[in-house]
């Protein structure tokens, strides 16, 4: 009898750990929105003091002046240098805004073993709805 009891405690455990295991969906998209990618000579002075503050470890941040939202998103101390990054999305959804990117390189013939701090900012329309930052 404990033998049976404990064979289905074992299978629940699997089954519950199993259906866990979804990977989430994407939001559905309701419509596109324009962004520029932006440099670190336009970033705003106050912008650039929290993406330094948390530029350590991996981080997102969203940022108002009140006519434009800046989304950023960093990846954390990096061995050497020559990383770029890809946005795959950004978009209305009706959960909020949808934002998706992605780190790539180096190179392996990349030279350069400086440490780096790879991170993204863009910038759009003001906007007060909630941001969902995605991984790939």
């Amino acid at each position: 009898m404990s033998r049976k009891i404990c064979c289905l405690l074992i299978l629940s455990l699997a089954c519950s750990c199993l259906s866990g295991c979804q990977k989430s969906q994407k939001p559905a998209k309701e419509a596109s929105l324009d962004f520029t990618v932006v440099t670190d000579s336009e970033i705003p002075e106050e912008l650039q003091t929290l993406i330094d503050e948390r530029k350590e470890k991996p981080f997102t941040l969203t940022f108002s002046d009140q006519a434009y939202l800046y989304v950023v998103k960093g990846y954390g101390k990096q061995n050497c240098s020559g990383y770029q990054i890809t946005i795959h999305d950004f978009y209305k959804s009706p959960e909020g805004i949808y934002f998706n990117s992605e780190l790539f390189g180096p190179k392996e013939d990349n030279p350069d073993a400086r440490e780096s701090y790879p991170y993204i900012v863009i910038k759009t329309e003001y906007t007060d709805l909630p941001l969902i930052f995605a991984d790939e």
